[in-house]
């Protein structure tokens, strides 16, 4: 009897167990496939801090409906890294007329986008601009110069803070070593963030963050050495047109310098947030829009 109720009761607490272990099991987070959890969609990634997303299923349309008023010239749709995707050409751009409050008035920021191009060595080529319509310079704008090598690519990123002290314009030239190997005529991931609580920028290629200088990452209002203090929340100005492909000089009705060049490779899954995404979340974003989701 005794051995009896010893099994009767081993064999309860085996059960339970077992059940406790199953129950924690389906309490997990679902995993999507790519080592991440919490997310299946790239949409679902910081959704309520997307205020701008380009597609570019054969059409030029922002899906959440803040940057409108688009009219594109002389680009075409090819394959992209998710779906169809932008395709410039030596003239090719696409305007927009109306650009929201969600887009004109951030703070922080992250643009990511996936980029097909080339090493060129004829000048600048822009990739974007939120065009600033009392400056030659625009508020936001990613630029390709050329690289060292064949497939590295020199860019400068710019964003503006109108009323900084000093240094209104934030240029971040990756140059030298700091060059983004993207230059193979394939697709890659492109992610560029700026948090205005630390005043940092962070640069990510195909889901890895790539270690940058001090003096690109970190950000400031006027010289530091002179007791200059950080940059902090951005501030744009006249922020009431958008643009993919060109400068604003290279629209019609403007004449344009010698090196200003319009962007002849490709663009895909275009997105703006109105924060600095974390690099965990930069990483399942290319990881699922690279899965097509």
């Amino acid at each position: 009897m005794k051995k009896n109720n010893l099994f009767s009761i081993g064999s309860m607490a085996l059960v339970s167990a077992l059940a406790m272990n199953f129950a924690s099991c389906g309490e997990e987070p679902e995993d999507n496939g790519n080592g991440n959890t919490g997310y299946t969609s790239s949409d679902q990634i910081a959704a309520s801090n997307l205020v701008a997303k380009f597609s570019f299923e054969n059409n030029v349309e922002d899906a959440k409906g803040n940057i409108t008023g688009g009219t594109a010239m002389n680009i075409t749709y090819t394959d992209g890294a998710k779906g169809k995707a932008y395709m410039g050409s030596a003239d090719g751009y696409a305007l927009f007329t109306n650009v929201g409050a969600a887009v004109t008035g951030i703070q922080s920021v992250t643009m990511s986008t996936w980029i097909k191009t080339t090493n060129h060595a004829d000048g600048a080529e822009s990739w974007f601009q939120l065009l600033n319509d009392s400056n030659w310079i625009g508020n936001m704008f990613v630029l390709q110069e050329s690289g060292a090598t064949s497939d590295s690519v020199r860019i400068k990123f710019n964003v503006n803070k109108w009323d900084a002290p000093a240094w209104k314009e934030q240029w971040m030239d990756l140059t030298g070593d700091n060059r983004l190997v993207i230059g193979n005529d394939n697709w890659h991931h492109v992610a560029i963030t700026y948090d205005a609580v630390s005043s940092k920028a962070a640069f990510y290629v195909d889901g890895m963050e790539k270690v940058m200088p001090e003096g690109v990452t970190n950000r400031y209002g006027d010289d530091p050495t002179n007791g200059g203090g950080p940059l902090g929340p951005l501030k744009f100005k006249n922020a009431t047109r958008f643009v993919f492909g060109c400068y604003k000089q290279n629209l019609p009705g403007n004449t344009p310098d010698a090196w200003m060049k319009h962007f002849d490779g490709g663009l895909d899954e275009f997105r703006i947030y109105d924060k600095a995404l974390a690099a965990a979340d930069v990483k399942s974003l290319f990881e699922l829009e690279k899965a097509g989701k």
